[in-house]
């Protein structure tokens, strides 16, 4: 899974978006390499509020007078391999898992008990209707949230709900066996996008609903798996649950609040470290598909109109990946997922494009030649040692917040943040404009 997923990378950044943007297609020449920011025709940064009214709705006169929303080739073409994505994982979880999937539908109550399920069964179930009373009171609460508040009307909250219950279970399939949760962002902006267009709180809101509900349904899912294993009571897990998602959610909400109360010029980089750069991605999306909106941004008449043919290409490509890996079942097909291998496109921007260089190295050190030479001390110390690393790396997070963040640091050649001045244009920046 991990070259699916690295050879997805190297298609993307090491291929397409060099030749993208040294070719200066639609006119990315003006902008930066690699970035999520917006920019106008002639490569200066977009402001929105000369495009926006007093209710922070798109103000349609000022739009046209201003000019429209330009953003550089990665991020266009990664929205575009999206489209691909979500296609690429229906058709793929269809042809691959969509007999198993009916057949465990059907089988779900009779299927045989394992030894785990055998020993569960001293415990009493948690009752549906406990889970049902859970989803009215939250299904209500967010009614009367996005009614009161006037972040979009109630029958989009019926629609953001119905989103994850038809992509829960391709992605946890995918997730199951590649560790890697492809994103509904893009499917949910595009949604909105054209059924609210203007409106970025209304974008923003849909998008978390029908995003954030299928991350947190598998994450559930994920956790009371762990408890199954571990033989915790049923009833414990769903009271832990509830009780330690209504605390995070006080706290986080509280961090955050003091955070931008605390720090000066965050989300900015006037403000590093804080500049937020996942923040300031969905900010752009914000813009982009809700205040502007898919029809502008790719209409007949815009220059990304030929991205939103990457729909077709998506739902093409798994049918001859598909034929291959039943004709030759033993070659090198059976390794290809294209669901992981384009799924990386949804991660950048932001995701700093060396890290994946990073994990990859580490990846195949560990879970290739020591695997293959060291077998034994593989399979005595690899699920211990990455475990130990997770760990590490949040204890080092809290050390380094609460150490270095206020301390004077002395200036050196590794405190430099930039080490390479050419990074952000790849050493060309087309100055000329384009046509708008």
């Amino acid at each position: 899974m991990a070259c699916n997923l690295f050879a997805g990378f190297v298609v993307v950044m090491w291929i397409i978006t060099p030749i993208g943007y040294y070719s200066n297609t639609w006119g990315t020449g003006n902008m930066p390499i690699y970035t999520a920011h917006l920019y106008r025709t002639n490569g200066s940064a977009y402001d929105i509020h000369e495009i926006m009214t007093s209710d922070q709705h798109l103000d349609e006169a000022k739009y046209a007078e201003y000019g429209p929303v330009r953003m550089s080739f990665q991020f266009a073409i990664s929205y575009g391999i999206g489209f691909a994505a979500i296609m690429t994982l229906l058709v793929y979880i269809g042809l691959h898992y969509g007999p198993e999937i009916y057949q465990q539908l059907r089988q779900s109550r009779s299927i045989n008990e394992d030894v785990h399920l055998k020993l569960m069964r001293h415990y009493e179930e948690v009752p549906h209707w406990w889970y049902i009373v859970l989803f009215v009171i939250t299904f209500a609460t967010s009614i009367a949230i996005c009614e009161i508040y006037h972040m979009m009307p109630w029958y989009w909250v019926v629609v953001a709900t119905l989103v994850p219950l038809v992509f829960t279970i391709p992605i946890g399939i995918i997730q199951a066996v590649s560790n890697q949760q492809p994103g509904l962002n893009v499917i949910t902006e595009f949604i909105i996008g054209y059924g609210m267009p203007g409106n970025p709180i209304a974008n923003v809101t849909f998008k978390v609903y029908g995003y954030i509900t299928m991350t947190q349904a598998l994450n559930l899912v994920s956790d009371l798996k762990l408890g199954h294993y571990m033989k915790i009571p049923p009833r414990n897990m769903f009271v832990v649950q509830l009780a330690g998602t209504i605390l995070a959610s006080f706290i986080e909400l509280g961090v955050a609040y003091w955070l931008m109360n605390t720090v000066a010029n965050i989300c900015t980089p006037e403000g590093y470290p804080f500049t937020c750069i996942s923040a300031n991605t969905f900010y752009s999306a914000s813009v982009l598909w809700g205040l502007i909106g898919p029809g502008k941004l790719f209409g007949t008449s815009s220059p990304y109109h030929p991205v939103l043919y990457l729909f077709f290409v998506g739902a093409v490509l798994p049918v001859p990946v598909w034929y291959m890996q039943r004709k030759y079942p033993n070659s090198f097909w059976r390794h290809i997922n294209l669901p992981v291998a384009i799924s990386i496109a949804g991660a950048m921007p932001p995701m700093p494009a060396a890290s994946i260089v990073n994990w990859f190295i580490a990846c195949f050190v560990f879970n290739y030649i020591i695997h293959k030479y060291r077998n034994t001390w593989w399979q005595r110390y690899a699920f211990s040692l990455s475990a130990g690393l997770d760990s590490g790396v949040a204890i080092s997070g809290i050390v380094q917040f609460g150490i270095f963040t206020k301390a004077k640091m002395p200036q050196w050649w590794g405190a430099d943040a930039d080490h390479c001045k050419l990074a952000p244009t790849g050493g060309f920046l087309n100055r000329v404009s384009p046509p708008a």
